[in-house]
């Protein structure tokens, strides 16, 4: 694991209740050096956005990726390109090409959740939390959430299991590349990318605890979600967005 990572070095421990907290508590006391990852192999307490939490089952990989705060790469870039790596990831992983993305930080498959995403910025540093459902049963998920979630092994023709180690290399492999990529190329480039996965596009949608609804029409420029309603342009910085039955 430890060669496949370079040049990320690894920080694993069994249990953790949150790698973003415990990444972001390590950078604060100069104990982690970007880029670096905090992996565990039991989450008991994940965090996603806002008061959201995150729920880790078996068969689950939950990991920080913590990188160097770079000036080409703002903070509301950081999701867009994450969530775009974890998708390319995944598409190989399991031969799907259909896996979508959902602004700003999940990603789906047939509208179900297969990985999450939580960008925070500490001490210099990005974190990049994922929390990706690899071998999960969505069967043995808590009843509430059993029809809004789906893994790689429930979507991968042949359904055999993968090897986390392997998935962990490939999501690492992606995003290096893409953070890397992103020194050299325009966020636009990027974009356009994410806008041929993007799963929004063409809907009405309504932005949690905000007066706002409408059509998506896309991301401008700087990473925001357009909607368009009765004529009315609205640009969403950040927000967790709502699908109406």
């Amino acid at each position: 694991m430890r060669e496949g990572l370079k040049p990320l070095r690894l920080h694993w421990y069994p249990r953790l209740r949150s790698t973003n907290d415990h990444a972001a508590v390590l950078r604060r006391r100069g104990r982690i050096f970007a880029p670096c990852v905090v992996l565990t192999g039991k989450q008991t307490a994940g965090r996603g956005r806002g008061s959201n939490s995150w729920w880790s089952g078996s068969g689950n990989l939950t990991v920080t990726f913590v990188l160097a705060q770079e000036d080409y790469l703002p903070p509301h870039e950081i999701p867009l390109i994450a969530g775009l790596s974890v998708r390319d990831a995944a598409a190989e992983l399991t031969g799907e090409r259909n896996i979508e993305l959902k602004w700003p930080n999940d990603v789906l498959f047939d509208g179900k959740k297969l990985a999450g995403i939580l960008c925070e910025r500490v001490t210099k540093a990005d974190l990049v939390g994922i929390g990706l459902n690899v071998n999960l049963d969505p069967a043995k998920a808590p009843p509430a959430l059993r029809p809004s979630v789906t893994s790689l092994l429930a979507i991968r023709a042949n359904r055999q299991p993968l090897d986390l180690t392997d998935v962990l290399i490939r999501v690492a492999q992606h995003l290096h590349a893409n953070v890397r990529r992103r020194a050299n190329q325009p966020f636009v480039t990027f974009l356009r990318q994410y806008e041929r996965h993007h799963a929004l596009v063409g809907k009405r949608v309504a932005i949690a605890g905000e007066a706002i609804s409408g059509r998506v029409e896309g991301i401008d420029r700087d990473g925001r979600l357009v909607l368009t309603d009765r004529g009315v342009t609205h640009r969403v910085v950040a927000g967790t967005v709502i699908i109406p039955p």
